[in-house]
């Protein structure tokens, strides 16, 4: 309960007891507003106002809700309607600028649209992709906008609503967040349920950070290989050799590998929770892959003398044969310790292996689509990153020779003549 400030036509303060209720995220509170009506008010001596709430900071920075009277004229100067006119356009602008949404109907609301998703979609997906979205609603957007009309949740209810976030959660994390609002949005429009017109690039979510992914170069990939002992030694090896996500490695078969054709078939992948078999992450990333010699070899020789028969046939089991290994055990107990004992940044996890293979290619300048194709990209923004922070040979010895063309051939640390 807060005291907020109440003005009469007067000028005179007075206060009032108001509540505010707060949604409490993991990592922080965000205001939820109740949508606003107003109170239209007519005096007996003819004077009207109009009556409500807006957000005012207060000198320590923090913000609460004020009482607003508002003289919108006389009898003998507005018409009751017009005064009603004027005080409905006064409240959908305070509505709009406090980010309140309206409330809809029984059955229409954003937690039912959700819970439509949450029965119909979500069994479809994979349990990873499960966690997010539902992570996400608990902590974030159910909170706000659970009773809210979905049609009302437009452009201006998002921004608010993202701006409100970045106080707390990085940009990436918004994205995710919107992105299971957008999900829900899509299913229920498809559902016939009204649902706002509203996509990322109409929402100004601040300029984004790019952070280089950790990767392996070849050097160290080989080092890490030719210390790791079985069935890591093999595990590495697929992982470089193919770039391969880390569930899909620990999913794989022998029924998965051909070495007649050389290919790999990528069809599946182990969760990294549950370790349950499941769908991979995108349908881009169902394809068969080319099987190196180096690997072949690497593979048969695991084969005969290492590999533990099973009746899943996972290339790489538990110790009791009857799973996959464990994402997180395979770089925490085998990863690790080898790049502590390499003296290698000890930063980097088994996707370190597929963003070295992607760096690899783009350095020795394979065509972009050859690159797309091998990492199984859904979006070729996401392989044109991996050129932007990647200086192929092609363009070092360009410049090379410009450099020799100029005759600019002076040691390093010699000043130049005058």
């Amino acid at each position: 309960m807060v005291q907020n400030e109440v003005v009469d036509p007067a000028g005179t303060p007075s206060y009032v007891h108001v509540a505010t209720p707060l949604s409490t995220g993991r990592r922080g509170p965000v205001a939820k507003r109740r949508f606003q009506k107003g109170c239209f008010v007519k005096e007996t001596d003819g004077r009207m106002y109009s009556m409500y709430y807006v957000d005012a900071q207060s000198p320590d920075g923090t913000t609460a809700s004020k009482r607003v009277r508002q003289f919108l004229g006389s009898a003998n100067q507005i018409s009751e309607r017009a005064a009603r006119r004027e005080h409905d356009r006064i409240m959908q602008d305070v509505n709009r600028r406090r980010g309140s949404v309206a409330p809809a109907y029984r059955g229409q609301t954003f937690a039912d649209a959700a819970r439509l998703w949450r029965e119909q979609v979500a069994p479809n997906l994979s349990p990873a992709t499960v966690r997010a979205r539902e992570s996400a609603f608990k902590l974030h957007v159910l909170p706000r906008f659970s009773s809210s009309a979905p049609h009302a949740m437009g452009v201006q209810e998002l921004q608010h609503f993202a701006t409100d976030l970045r106080k707390f959660v990085s940009r990436k994390s918004i994205i995710n967040i919107l992105s299971s609002v957008f999900a829900v949005f899509n299913y229920a429009g498809r559902c016939g349920m009204r649902v706002p017109n509203v996509r990322f690039k109409d929402l100004e979510l601040g300029t984004a950070q790019e952070v280089d992914a950790p990767f392996f170069t070849r050097e160290q990939a080989a080092q890490i290989i030719h210390a790791a002992k079985e069935p890591y030694k093999t595990l590495f090896s697929v992982a470089w050799y193919t770039g391969m996500r880390a569930g899909e490695i620990l999913a794989l078969t022998r029924a998965d590998l051909d070495f007649d054709r050389k290919t790999i078939r990528v069809n599946k992948s182990a969760d990294d929770r549950t370790r349950e078999i499941r769908q991979p992450k995108t349908k881009n990333s169902v394809a068969s892959l080319p099987l190196p010699s180096a690997l072949e070899a690497v593979l048969r020789n695991y084969f005969h003398n290492h590999w533990k028969p099973n009746p899943a046939g996972l290339v790489f089991p538990n110790r009791a044969c009857i799973r996959p290994r464990k994402r997180e055990s395979v770089v925490q107990y085998a990863l690790k310790p080898l790049l502590r004992k390499l003296g290698m940044p000890d930063r980097g996890g088994l996707h370190a292996f597929r963003h070295g293979l992607a760096s690899e290619l783009a350095d020795a300048s394979v065509p972009i689509t050859v690159l797309q194709t091998q990492m199984r990209h859904t979006d070729v923004k996401t392989t044109l990153k991996i050129y932007a922070h990647v200086i192929p040979q092609s363009q070092r010895d360009a410049m090379e020779r410009v450099n020799l063309t100029i005759g600019t051939e002076i040691p390093i640390g010699t000043a130049n003549a005058t």
